[in-house]
């Protein structure tokens, strides 16, 4: 709290030192709550009337002065209907400060940015190069981050829509914290060992019982929505409200026989409301914008491995397919150095920065 942009930087240059490599092409990401995605359709533009047009729809489009945010674009589709020539575009704007505040905590960390991109379409790029993405296929592409989650809609391998929600992991982790009378990081650890943890990657022997599992990776973006602040303790901690209003002073309960069913019964309230925010997106894309039903749904973030997540989502949104992103199957060449050991133990946690690295190796 003294220093956050000091305290990043320093993450920043932990992970850099911890990299084995001397040089690299640095690609950081907004995430997507911070930045207006559009998807605007131009009809009979020239090229070399893009830049007017597309300056004007994002007039039209953006709720900020254009002054005031930074803007690019591309071309998603160029197609004829008719004797139109119809063009879709997509369109990302984000406020200067944001990217200020971006910039200078890289630049604290003594590291050049060679490409800034948004962390909700970096999914799209990882989906790619993890083979996910099909012609003739609607898939979205759902990553659930600690406080937020990103909705992104790809048909036919092209970006479609992006809904940003705020909902994350932290619900399901405090559901289990007030519940059991416990804190956060020790309602974490019962939420993977009940059953319902994050399962071993391909390849490793599962572990064995441990009195305290590592924590999940945590890829929250200090931009996003930001936990709430407790005095005297993690800012992660629940609140004392939340915990009944008797702090953490309460004994916790006694663990029930039939531990993983008790702790699915208290996900049950927290995944409802995440599922309501889904729908929502769903039913936005499937009959306000006239596209074709979701065929597939590729899961990642930290508890995108939770059995009751996916059959949460399988029953309520009537998709049958439900896959856990695994981004070890990606044509990126990650190697064997023990540096990358995180993300064999939870691949799906890292879809987007292996859609950052996935854009950078497209540039070099």
């Amino acid at each position: 709290n003294e220093d956050p942009v000091g305290a990043h930087a320093m993450a920043v240059r932990e992970a850099l030192g911890a990299m084995p490599v001397l040089q690299c092409l640095a690609v950081a990401a907004l995430p997507g709550q911070t930045a207006v995605i559009r998807y605007p359709r131009l009809v009979n533009v020239g090229p070399e009337m893009m830049d007017l047009a597309v300056q004007k729809e994002a007039g039209q489009n953006i709720p900020y002065d254009l002054n005031e945010v930074y803007l690019d674009w591309t071309l998603l589709a160029d197609s004829m209907e008719g004797d139109q020539r119809q063009m879709k575009v997509l369109l990302v704007a984000a406020k200067h400060e944001v990217i200020d505040a971006r910039v200078q905590i890289l630049q604290a960390a003594e590291l050049q940015c060679g490409i800034l991109g948004v962390d909700s379409l970096a999914l799209a790029d990882a989906a790619e190069a993890c083979g996910y993405l099909k012609e003739g296929e609607t898939v979205a592409l759902i990553n659930i981050g600690l406080s937020s989650a990103s909705i992104h809609f790809v048909k036919d391998g092209v970006s479609n829509f992006i809904r940003d929600v705020s909902w994350g992991a932290r619900e399901l982790i405090q559901a289990i914290a007030k519940d059991r009378r416990v804190d956060f990081e020790e309602a974490e650890r019962q939420l993977q060992r009940s059953g319902e943890a994050p399962e071993p990657a391909k390849g490793q022997a599962p572990a064995e019982a441990a009195p305290a599992p590592p924590p999940m990776p945590r890829h929250d973006d200090p931009f996003g929505e930001a936990p709430p602040v407790v005095s005297g303790g993690s800012l992660l901690d629940p609140l004392d409200e939340e915990l009944g209003g008797g702090g953490l002073s309460a004994p916790p309960r006694r663990p029930t026989p039939d531990a993983q069913s008790d702790v699915r019964e208290v996900l049950h309230g927290p995944l409802g409301r995440m599922v309501a925010e889904v729908r929502r997106s769903f039913d936005y894309y499937e009959h306000q914008l006239y596209e074709r039903p979701v065929d597939r749904i590729v899961l990642s973030g930290g508890v995108a491995n939770l059995t009751l997540l996916r059959e949460t989502l399988m029953d309520e949104l009537g998709v049958d397919a439900v896959d856990v992103a695994d981004p070890l199957r990606s044509s990126l060449m990650l190697g064997d150095d023990p540096a990358i050991a995180p993300l064999k133990q939870f691949p799906s946690a890292y879809m987007v920065a292996i859609g950052l690295a996935a854009r950078g190796m497209a540039d070099i």
